[in-house]
This record gives structure tokens, sequence and C-alpha cells, in this order.
């Protein structure tokens, strides 16, 4: 009976945990599958969408899942990181013990060495940098919309790839603050209203809701993967002639920083419904 438990909730933190990244996948269905190798594989594949959006910044590393048949192992270079039986907080801080964000909350580690890495000074240049360049990684360069974003050429098995990276720092907790503040925006009593504005002058947005519900309200929140990982980040890839063709890439670059922009409104809004509804 044991056994079954904590496969079951490997098996759901997992799923939890690729939900904050909304990413849609029956971990269940592929964890029961016969072929361990297929496992693995399409689990990994899983982790690295993840990985993509949420932002630790960690691609120099490689990032595996490993089903043991009784939970879900996470390694980073061939080394177990965390596994599923662990809490989402135990996780997210396994992680952020590898990372090393700058003061801008952009990740500081090259891709490919610190060799490689040149700012992008003005469209021309960035233009021969796709079109001519071998191997090569960009500064982070500040966008609109609060966005950065960095470019790196690798070669893989397949070939070439171009890969953009935009990014939008933001930790889980401000993004409850804003949930928070979403759901507190939308109650119809004004006198309740008033009053969790007032609260929040003091302990910020978050605890002001909280304070409104239970008093288990923040320690349940705690337990939960929103309140860990979030979208911060989202990645694009060429491969094939389009890692030579500027105008694939800069199509590439709108459509990944759009989606960015998506996917953290749509978190907002997934994580509001969370306060709304699962913390009564």
């Amino acid at each position: 009976m044991a056994k079954t438990n904590t496969r079951s909730i490997g098996i759901d933190r997992f799923q939890a945990l690729l939900a904050t990244a909304a990413i849609t996948a029956d971990v269940q269905t592929i964890t029961a599958q016969p072929d361990t190798n297929d496992v693995d594989a399409q689990l990994t594949h899983l982790l690295r969408q993840a990985q993509d959006r949420w932002g630790f910044g960690l691609h120099h590393l490689q990032h595996t899942a490993r089903w043991t048949g009784q939970t879900i192992e996470l390694l980073a270079d061939g080394r177990v990181a965390a596994d599923l039986n662990a809490d989402p907080a135990r996780i997210a801080s396994a992680y952020a013990s590898m990372s090393a964000p700058d003061e801008n909350g952009l990740s500081s580690w090259p891709v490919l060495g610190e060799g490689h890495r040149t700012a992008i000074k003005s469209p021309a240049q960035l233009r021969v940098l796709i079109e001519d360049a071998r191997e090569f990684e960009t500064l982070w360069t500040p966008e609109k919309n609060s966005l950065t974003y960095r470019v790196w050429r690798t070669q893989t098995i397949e070939g070439e790839q171009l890969t953009v990276e935009y990014a939008r720092p933001t930790s889980a907790a401000e993004l409850l603050a804003d949930a928070a503040w979403d759901v507190i925006t939308r109650i119809k009593d004004r006198s309740l209203q008033r009053d969790l504005m007032k609260r929040s002058e003091d302990g910020g947005i978050l605890q002001a809701f909280l304070s409104a519900r239970h008093k288990n309200a923040a320690t349940n929140l705690a337990t939960l993967a929103e309140a860990h990982f979030t979208v911060q980040g989202n990645v694009g890839r060429l491969t094939g002639s389009a890692a030579r063709d500027f105008d694939a890439f800069r199509a590439l670059q709108r459509a990944t920083a759009e989606e960015l922009l998506a996917l953290h409104e749509g978190a907002v809004k997934k994580v509001a419904s969370t306060l709304h509804g699962e913390l009564k």
C-alpha cells in the first residue's frame, strides 16, 4: 500500500510541476508503459520543456528524468538533483542552488562558455551573426514589455540549432501577489475589498488575501507547486536552413516573445483560480 502511495505522489507532483509551466501531459499513462527507456525519453522531453519556461537559466546542464518504478528522479548532468518524493519547495531549492541570477534576475551562466559571448550592438550585427557566424552566444539584450533576450547557435547531432531565449524574471511570490491582486479586484463586496486593500498596506497583498481565508491557507499554499515554480522564460529554436535565415529568426523572436507574455498572463489567471478555489 505504501509503495502505491509513493508512486502516486511522484507522478502527481511531476504533473503539478509541468502544469506550472503550462505543459499538459498524462504522466500516469506515460509511466504505465512497459519500455522504461521510452518512458524516460518522454519524461525527459517534458522536463526540458519545463526548464525552458521556469527560467533557472541552466541550459549549460543536461537535464534528464528517470522513472524508477516508484518515483521520478530529476537529473542534471547525470546526477540526481531531486526526486518527486520531495515537496515542491525542496525541488525548487535544488534548482535554485544551481542557478546564478544577476541583479536583474537573469541567468549569469553562459550556455556555450565565456569565449563565445558577444553583445548585440545593432540589427546589422545580429544579422551577420545569424547568417554567417558558427557557434556564438549573445549577452542579454533588453527589449520592450520588460522582456530580455539572448541568442546562441550550437552544433547538435542533427546539425546546427539556433536558439533564442526570452526572459521576464518573476518569482513565484511575485506571481502569487499578482494573482491575489487579481482576485481582490474582482470581489463584489466593496467593504471587504477596502478592508483587504488596507491590510495589504502592512503585510502585502498576498498576506492580506490569505489572512481573509482560513488559518491554514498559508500552510496549504506552501505545499502547492505554484508557490515555488512559475513561467519566467520561453525558448524558441530553428534548425536546418532556417537557422541561418534572418527573416525566419525575426519571426521566431516575435512568436517566442508573444508566447511568453501569454504564458505569464495565463499563469496569473491559473494561480488566481487556485487562490480563489483550492484554498477555501
